[in-house]
C-alpha cells in the first residue's frame, strides 16, 4: 500500500506545475513585449520537462526522455547574494538560456552556520525560480569543513525545513554536500551522511532529484559508482576546473556512467581549480562537448563579479542583470555561448564567446593529456651521485602566470633501473622563494597513485640561496606501493598556497619552469632515496 504521506506531495507537485504555468502568464513586469522571451513563448524549462527523475543513469523529463540542464551557480551568498534575485535569474533565462540556477549556501566561511539568516536568500532564489520556470539547486556548500558529518545535524534540520516548504514543487533539486575533502572517503563518511539526510528529505519529498558530493572535492565519482545509494532519484556530483582536470577525470565519469549511475556537474570553471589561471578555453570546450555528448547537466562557477578568472561578470556589473557582453568576462562570454548552443530556452539575442575561469580549491594545468614533447632539454645524465638507482623525475607546469597566489608543480617519477623501487623510500624536493613569510598549505589535486598516498612538509633553508629559501618535500605512504622497472608513478598534481593566499613571484624560483608545459626530465627538482640524493641538482 502506498504511504499517504507520499501521495499528497505528488498531487501537490502536479498542481504546482499548472500553477507555475498560470503564474507565468501573469508575470508582465519587466517584460519587453516587442521581443519574444522564453516565458512569453510558454517554453520555460519546467513547463517543457516537468518532474525530473533518473532512469538508467540519465536525468529524464516527465516523459522519460533524457535532458541536459545547463546553467550557472551563484558564488557564496554571504558575499555575492545581491546578484541572486528574480531580475538576474530572469535575464539569465531569457538572454543566456539557462535552465537551472544553483544557489551556493556556504556552511563555513562566515556562511550559514555563523549566520542562519542567509537561508532567506536561498528561499528568494527558490521562489524566483518557481515564478520563472527554472530548476533550482539548493547547494549545501561544505568546503573548509571537508567532512559533511561536522554539520550533519544542521544539514538534517535545514533539509527538513526546505523539503517541507518546497518539496511539493517540481523544480527543486537538493545538493547535500558540495565538496567533501580532506581525510574523508565515500564509504566511511560521505555515503552514511548522505543516507541519513536523504531519509529526512524523502519523508517530505518522495521524488525530487538529490545530488550527493563525492570525495576529493567531488572528483571520486568512481567510488560512488561502486557503492551507490539505494534511492532511485539520486545523482552524484563531479566538479572540475578546465585548467586542472582533464582526461583522467573524464575517464572516471565514463566509468561511473557505465556502471549506471547519474552524474551531474554542479560546479565547473574555465580556470584552474584555485579560481584563477587561464582561462583555459580550449580545454573548457573539450569538457562542454564531453558533457553534451553524454547529456551531463551542469552549472558553471560562478555568477559573481569577483576579480578572478572564473567569475562571469566584470567588477561593478549591474546587480539586476541586463549585462551587455562588455560587462562579461572572457569566462562569462564562453559560458553564455556554451549554454546557448543547442538550447531551446533562449528567447532573446546573444553573442558568441571566448572564455574565463575560477574555482575554489584546486591546482593548475591543462589537465587533459600529457602533451608529449620535451621543453627544456634532456638532463638525464647530469645528476650528482650518478643516479645508479634509475630514478628520473619529470616535471611540468601549465601555470604560465608566475605571479598569482598558487605554485602548481606536477610530477611523474620513472624507474629506469632493473629493480622495483618502494615509493615510501622516495622524497621529492621542489625549491622556491616564499615572499609571503606565512605558513604554507599543500594540496594534492589529483594523483594517479591516489591523493591520500601523497604527503608533504615544508622546510625553510638554513642558508637561503638566490632562488630558493624554502622547499616542499613530497613523500609517499607505505600504501603507495612500488614502481616496477620501466614503470612510473603517473601524474601527481600538487598545489601550494600561502596561508593568507597572497601572491608568489615564481620568476625567482629555482624549481619553476615557466615554459615547461609538457612532462620532461627536470633536474631543478631533486629526489632522495632513503635520504640519498639520486636525481637532480640542489640549488
Amino acid at each position: 500500500m502506498m504511504n499517504r504521506q507520499w501521495v499528497l506531495p505528488r498531487i501537490a507537485k502536479r498542481v504546482a506545475v499548472l500553477l507555475t504555468a498560470v503564474m507565468l502568464l501573469t508575470l508582465t513586469n519587466g517584460f519587453n513585449w516587442n521581443a519574444p522571451t522564453a516565458a512569453a513563448a510558454g517554453t520555460t524549462p519546467v513547463e517543457r520537462y516537468g518532474q525530473l527523475s533518473v532512469k538508467n543513469g540519465k536525468l529524464v523529463d516527465k516523459n522519460g526522455q533524457p535532458v541536459q540542464l545547463k546553467g550557472i551557480s551563484s558564488h557564496g551568498v554571504q558575499w555575492f547574494g545581491d546578484l541572486v534575485n528574480q531580475d538576474t535569474m530572469k535575464w539569465l533565462r531569457d538572454d543566456w538560456g539557462i535552465s537551472v540556477f544553483r544557489v551556493a549556501l556556504y556552511t563555513e566561511e562566515n556562511g550559514y552556520i555563523a549566520n542562519p539568516s542567509l537561508k532567506n536568500k536561498v528561499k528568494e532564489a527558490i521562489e524566483a525560480a518557481q515564478k520563472l520556470g527554472l530548476y533550482v539547486i539548493i547547494d549545501w556548500h561544505i568546503l573548509s569543513d571537508g567532512d559533511p558529518n561536522i554539520h550533519k545535524n544542521e544539514a538534517k534540520a535545514f533539509f527538513n525545513e526546505f523539503s517541507t516548504k518546497y518539496g511539493h514543487l517540481p523544480n527543486v533539486i537538493y545538493e547535500l554536500a558540495n565538496e567533501p575533502n580532506g581525510n574523508v572517503n565515500w564509504n566511511n563518511q560521505i555515503r552514511p551522511y548522505a543516507s541519513e539526510v536523504t531519509q529526512v528529505i524523502r519523508a517530505k519529498d518522495p521524488d525530487n532529484i538529490i545530488i550527493v558530493g563525492t570525495g576529493t572535492w567531488s572528483q571520486d565519482v568512481q567510488d560512488a559508482a561502486d557503492h551507490p545509494l539505494p534511492d532511485k532519484n539520486t545523482m552524484y556530483t563531479v566538479h572540475f576546473y578546465a585548467g586542472t582536470h582533464g582526461q583522467s577525470l573524464r575517464d572516471r565519469i565514463d566509468y561511473a556512467l557505465n556502471k549506471g549511475v547519474g552524474i551531474f556537474a554542479t560546479e565547473w570553471g574555465t580556470s584552474d581549480a584555485s579560481g584563477n589561471g587561464g582561462p583555459f578555453l580550449n580545454e573548457s570546450k573539450v569538457w562542454t562537448d564531453f558533457m553534451a555528448s553524454r547529456k551531463i547537466s551542469w552549472a558553471n562557477w560562478s555568477l559573481s563579479d569577483k576579480n578572478e578568472t572564473s567569475a562571469a561578470l566584470l567588477p561593478g556589473a549591474d546587480r539586476k542583470g541586463g549585462w551587455p557582453d562588455s560587462q562579461l568576462t572572457a569566462s562569462g562570454k564562453f559560458v553564455k555561448q556554451a549554454i546557448l548552443e543547442g538550447s531551446s530556452n533562449h528567447g532573446g539575442g546573444s553573442n558568441g564567446g571566448n572564455s574565463g575561469g575560477d574555482g575554489n580549491n584546486g591546482g593548475n594545468n591543462n589537465g587533459s593529456n600529457n602533451n608529449g614533447g620535451n621543453n627544456g632539454g634532456d638532463h638525464s645524465g647530469s645528476t650528482p651521485g650518478g643516479n645508479n638507482e634509475g630514478i628520473v623525475l619529470q616535471y611540468r607546469t601549465d601555470d604560465t602566470n608566475a605571479k598569482d597566489n598558487a605554485i602548481r608543480p606536477q610530477f611523474n617519477i620513472k624507474n629506469t633501473g632493473k629493480t622495483a623501487v618502494k615509493l615510501s623510500d622516495l622524497k621529492i624536493r621542489y625549491y622556491y622563494t616564499d615572499e609571503s613569510k606565512q605558513a604554507q598549505q599543500f594540496f594534492v589535486d589529483w594523483a594517479k597513485i591516489g591523493n591520500e598516498k601523497v604527503k608533504a612538509t615544508f622546510v625553510t633553508l638554513p642558508n637561503p640561496k638566490s632562488k630558493a629559501d624554502k622547499y616542499v618535500e613530497i613523500s609517499f605512504t607505505d600504501g603507495a606501493g612500488t614502481i616496477q622497472p620501466g614503470g612510473e608513478t603517473g601524474e601527481i598534481q600538487s598545489r601550494i598556497h600561502a596561508a593568507n593566499w597572497s601572491n608568489f613571484d615564481e620568476t625567482n624560483d629555482y624549481s619553476y619552469g615557466a615554459t615547461q608545459t609538457a612532462f620532461a626530465d627536470w633536474d631543478h627538482g631533486t629526489v632522495y632515496q632513503q635520504g640519498k640524493l639520486v636525481w637532480g641538482i640542489e640549488p
